[in-house]
This record gives C-alpha cells, structure tokens and sequence, in this order.
C-alpha cells in the first residue's frame, strides 16, 4: 500500500465525514478523527484484510495513505465521492427542508459501512438487543479474533464454532453470513448494480437474514445512493418532524429527493438524533411496514428464517 490521491467533488468536506465518522459506535474503535484527518480501518472488498488508512483534504484533493486504487474505490463508495455534488446542491435548492439539512451537516455527502459484510455482521447482533450491547459485543468480536480494531474477516468467522456473549442461534447467522461474503454473495458493487428489489430477495435469501438487516446491509453497507429505506421506523418519525407532514407521505415525498433518496434519509435520522428524538421514536411503529414484508413474502418463504 502507498499515497493515493482522490478527487473530492464539488461541496465534498472530508472534515463533515470525520465528524459522522468519530461518533459512529457501530464502527467502534475503527474510525477516528485526527487534527485534520480520518483514520479508518476496515477489510478490504473481496480479500476481507483489514487496512488502516488515513486521509486528509487539501482543497479539492483526497490524499489517502496506506491505500491502493482498490482500497481508494471503496473509499470512495463509502462518501460519496463518484456523486455530482452539483446535483446534491440543487437538490437542496430545490428541497427546503433538504436544504436545511445540507446546512446544518455542510459538505456531509454520505458515510457508510466499508461493506455490507461488516454492516450485517452489526445488524445481526443488534437483533433484540441494545445498540450499546451490540457494539460491546462488535469491539469484543473485533479485539479477540479480529486486527486493527476491525471484525473478524470471514474466514476467521468460520473459524471459531461459538463465541462468549452470542448466542449460538446468532452466531449460527454470523456464519452463514461469512459464507455469502466468501461466495461473493455480499458485494458491494454487485448489489448496487441491481434493482433494488432484487438485490433484498437475494440477501433474505441468507437463512436468519431477515427485511431489517437485508435493507441495512443494502443502503449502509453497499452505501447505496438513491434506496429508500423502508425498515427503519425512525426515518418515517424523523420525515414527519422535519418535514411537519403525516409518516404516511415518506414514501410519496421521497420521489422527490431522487436520485439521492439514500443520503436524505440518513440526514433526516441526524435531525432525529440532534433533536433528542432518537428514543421517543424506539417503539414507533408503521402500518407501511407490513406491506414492505408482503413484497418481499416471495423471498422469505423459500428459506429466510423470520429475523431482524
């Protein structure tokens, strides 16, 4: 690994992605914000080593060490950086309560998971539990069979038949997890390609994977651009907050946040989070939510198990 050099795009402020970053617990100790910099560690797409790399903006330039053209890509996918950062403008010029949003976290474009492998593996574990056990239990994971403040790649998943703190029938879907990344099932840049709707039929096809993590490994994980999110109670609870129009319009409204569907949902579960709404929308629920799973009935009945 050596420098590599990336273009930041229009409106792109590295230091707003270090401050979503430096807070994000379900990254744990893999992410922190350095002075005027981002250190990050991860497993790479498709060899699954972990890496650390830093990086740092000088005007328009990403400067990236310990980072190779492979390991700049999906950099890049985690950002946003291949995206029209004049569109994401416009968007909010066009879009008030966008625009206040863009206002609010500015030159924030998007930051996701380094792959839909090491989202799921958060999302299985934080099925009916706290987010903070979760995330104990990620840096536990990541400490004992893991490098660099990184998860266990899959094979080094595979190798160990149960781990204290996880219950077996969670670690059986950890497994079967570290299998879909290893036959290739779990790729980022694949899933992207597909139509959305297809790309959750073949993540409920992982037995244990249920609609939550499917969708949470889709737009977190492979950092999707333009995928509402239709499991997560809270962005309806937020939507109805910013926007001041019934949860019901989420759906409706988000037509036009097009082609950056993805990116205003997650501003919009920071507005929840900034002001204090976070747990008052825990236990919200959505009527929409029965009819997300009835369209995905057709992919759960052949063998997904009814999980998170």
């Amino acid at each position: 690994m050596t420098t590599f050099h990336l273009d930041a795009p229009f409106g792109f402020a590295l230091s707003a992605a270090a401050e979503f970053y430096a807070g994000f617990t379900s990254m744990g100790g893999a992410a922190a914000k350095r002075d005027r910099s981002l250190e990050l560690s991860f497993l790479t797409d498709g060899a699954f080593e972990a890496v650390r790399v830093k990086l740092t903006q000088r005007g328009d330039q990403l400067v990236v060490e310990g980072a190779d053209a492979r390991v700049a890509r999906q950099l890049s996918r985690m950002m946003g950086l291949d995206a029209d950062g004049h569109a994401w403008r416009a968007l909010g010029q066009r879009v008030p309560q966008v625009g206040e949003l863009q206002r609010c976290w500015p030159g924030f474009f998007t930051a996701g998971f380094p792959s839909p492998y090491e989202a799921g593996i958060g999302g299985v574990l934080s099925h009916r539990s706290s987010m903070r056990q979760a995330n104990a239990l990620r840096q536990k994971l990541a400490v004992k069979l893991g490098a660099l403040g990184v998860v266990p790649s899959p094979r080094q998943l595979l190798a160990v038949k149960s781990f204290e703190g996880i219950p077996h029938q969670k670690w059986d879907v950890l497994h079967n997890l570290a299998r879909a990344a290893l036959d290739g099932v779990l790729d980022a840049e694949r899933l992207r390609a597909l139509p959305q709707e297809f790309a959750l039929e073949q993540l409920l096809q992982i037995h244990g994977v249920g609609p939550w993590t499917a969708a949470h490994m889709l737009i977190r994980g492979a950092t999707t651009q333009d995928v509402v999110p239709m499991t997560e109670h809270r962005v309806r609870h937020a939507f109805a907050h910013v926007f001041g129009r019934p949860a019901s319009e989420y759906v409706r409204a988000a037509d036009d946040w097009r082609p950056f569907r993805s990116w205003v949902s997650i501003l919009l579960m920071r507005a929840l989070l900034r002001d204090g709404l976070w747990s008052a929308a825990k236990n919200t629920s959505w009527g929409s939510m029965l009819s997300f799973q009835l369209t995905l009935s057709r992919a759960a009945s052949t063998g997904s198990s009814a999980h998170r």
